[in-house]
């Protein structure tokens, strides 16, 4: 709200109710008859608006305004009803003043009516602008939780179509087509693994979170498909404690770590990739040796990026790296669904 339209609706409260108490009292057709009156009630009038004002003002500007602090209530309140009061008193004493002690029965009791009716206007101020804010922040919670629940929507269709990626899908289906021709019962059990991975990936990819026991499942399955096609080349050593096991993290991180570590590295019988996941009541950590780099390999974006943002969908927690040079290491904290952003 504007200062100017601020100190307008306060004047307008302060003129609306004096008019009521001078209509009340018999005193409009005296008062029109006593200018030096007519500004003396003008006077106190404006100085009751500008009270108004200026104490809404500051109890406004207090930060905790905005999140509905009962306590600056309370005190718009009080300000409101004991400006109101003290005008209403200030004008029975004006008109008392001027009409002298001859007629008594005008102009009595304005103090009274004004209080009464300054405490009803008091009630509806206050309600009416805790009912604003409320509203205000409703909307705001909710619009911030449709964009919240359209980016995690977005963010997993990124996810999930990284993950079906044709490169994943041809080097599978050829290794696939080598296992055929040189150990059916393999291919057999390579191909049943590939289908199962897929299903998990579409099945898991479209849910939020996952516990920490469904993500190394999908980990352990994806390995074996790794394993036929590396062989001892790359290992994979678990160190999980079993509280650990329901915590939830996003869906698909440590195999999208695990994916990352087989990208950025070249596996070899003289160096093999060790990746190590341990878990703790707190975390998940997903280390790997570093070996060799690869050549350059296409992206499509998705990763670690794709990962923070997720985490960020879900309060202060955040994911950190650390790399040295023989190891490069991925801290995912537990999420906690009670605590959304």
């Amino acid at each position: 709200m504007s200062r100017a339209l601020s100190v307008f609706l306060s004047f307008l409260l302060i003129l609306s109710l004096g008019s009521y108490l001078l209509y009340n009292g018999g005193l409009i057709d005296w008062l029109v008859k006593a200018p030096w009156f007519q500004g003396a009630a003008l006077l106190i009038s404006s100085i009751a608006g500008l009270g108004i004002h200026f104490g809404s003002s500051a109890i406004k500007k207090n930060p905790s305004w905005d999140q509905g602090n009962e306590s600056l209530y309370i005190l718009l309140f009080l300000l409101t009803w004991g400006t109101l009061s003290f005008y209403s008193y200030l004008l029975e004493s004006l008109m008392t003043y001027g009409i002298g002690e001859n007629d008594l029965g005008i102009g009595k009791g304005l103090t009274l009516k004004g209080s009464i009716v300054g405490l009803i206007i008091s009630i509806l101020i206050v309600w009416i602008n805790y009912s604003w804010i409320a509203y205000a922040q409703f909307s705001k919670n909710t619009i911030q939780q449709l964009r919240n629940e359209r980016n995690k929507e977005e963010l997993q269709y990124r996810l999930l179509r990284s993950q079906l990626t044709p490169h994943f899908l041809f080097n599978s289906l050829n290794t696939a087509s080598n296992l055929i021709a040189t150990n059916p019962d393999q291919a057999e059990n390579f191909i049943r693994k590939l289908a199962y991975n897929f299903k998990h990936l579409i099945k898991n990819g479209i849910q939020p979170l996952n516990s920490l026991e469904q993500e190394l499942k999908i980990v352990e399955n994806y390995m074996h498909l790794m394993n036929v096609r590396y062989g001892e080349k790359v290992i994979l050593e678990k160190r999980i404690k079993p509280e650990a096991l329901r915590q939830q993290l996003p869906a698909l991180a440590i195999q999208l770590l695990v994916e990352n570590a087989l990208k950025h590295n070249v596996a070899s019988q003289e160096h093999p990739l060790k990746i190590t996941i341990t878990a703790d009541q707190d975390k998940v950590v997903v280390n790997n040796t570093i070996t060799r780099k690869p050549e350059q390999i296409p992206s499509i974006g998705i990763g670690l990026t794709n990962l923070k943002a997720r985490y960020n969908l879900y309060g202060n927690q955040q994911i950190s790296i650390q790399e040295s040079q023989a190891c490069f290491f991925v801290n995912l904290p537990f999420i906690f669904p009670s605590i959304p952003k």
